[in-house]
This record gives structure tokens, C-alpha cells and sequence, in this order.
């Protein structure tokens, strides 16, 4: 309902709908480096190819990034999905499944963000009242 009412209002559900190829699939490892610089683990994410023919005939192509915690990242290459693409500037794409892998990620981020302001605040705050119950 909310991705719906998201491509309405970006005008995504007006642009033309075709299958689009999923070109290459690569893996990339990140060395995730603790705090005194040393590696304490890995992220991987899959960097992603993505043509399309436009109304033209002309092949389009397309470059994306899901982290490993994405359903995208299951994707290899010669798989088919289905896009939008702008008629205006059928080089701009819309992929619904992308779309709700970065607002996953954006939530979760901001989630994150959010408990450790709550922890941080907290913290705070238990420190002023112990502080002020010292001093009485």
C-alpha cells in the first residue's frame, strides 16, 4: 500500500514496465577493522549489472549495490526482474525490490541511530542525578 502510494506520488508507476537482465553479479568482501585497526570481520555485498531494452532498441545499463542481508543479494547473472524506466531518460530505472532493500536498510539504520541517542541520553542523565545526589 505504501510503496503504491510512493510510486504514485514519484510518478515511477507512469514510466514504462519491462524485464530487465540481471548482466553480472559479483561479490565484494569489506573488511569490517576494529578499533585498534584490526580486522574483526567481514561485510559482503553484491555488486550488481542490470540491462534493458528501451522503447528505441537501445540497451541501457545499470550499476546497484545490496548488502549481504538483502534478498537482492541472491540474484546471479542471466536472471530477469522486473523494472521501470523513465521515457524521458530511459537511462533512470525503478526497481521495487531495490527500493525496499535501501528503505530496509535506511529504517534500520536510523533505528540504530535512535537506541544509542536513548542509550547515550541515559547515560547522561544517570550521571547528572548521580552526580547532583553527591553533592547533597
Amino acid at each position: 500500500m505504501f510503496i503504491e502510494m510512493w510510486e504514485h506520488l514519484r510518478g515511477y508507476d507512469k514510466w514504462i514496465e519491462t524485464e530487465a537482465r540481471i548482466e553480472s553479479s559479483d561479490v565484494e568482501e569489506t573488511e569490517q577493522v576494529g578499533r585498534y585497526g584490526n580486522v574483526v570481520g567481514y561485510a559482503y555485498s553484491s555488486g550488481d549489472k542490470l540491462t534493458w531494452t528501451d522503447r528505441q532498441g537501445e540497451k541501457q545499463f545499470a550499476d546497484f549495490t545490496v548488502s549481504d542481508d538483502s534478498p537482492l543479494y541472491q540474484l546471479i547473472g542471466g536472471e530477469t526482474v522486473s523494472i521501470r524506466y523513465d521515457p524521458a531518460r530511459p537511462d533512470r530505472f525503478y526497481y521495487r525490490e531495490l527500493m525496499r532493500t535501501r528503505v530496509n536498510t535506511a529504517v534500520k539504520s536510523t533505528l540504530v541511530a535512535l537506541l544509542f541517542l536513548v542509550a547515550l541520553t541515559g547515560i547522561i542523565f544517570l550521571r547528572i542525578s548521580f552526580h547532583d545526589r553527591l553533592r547533597r
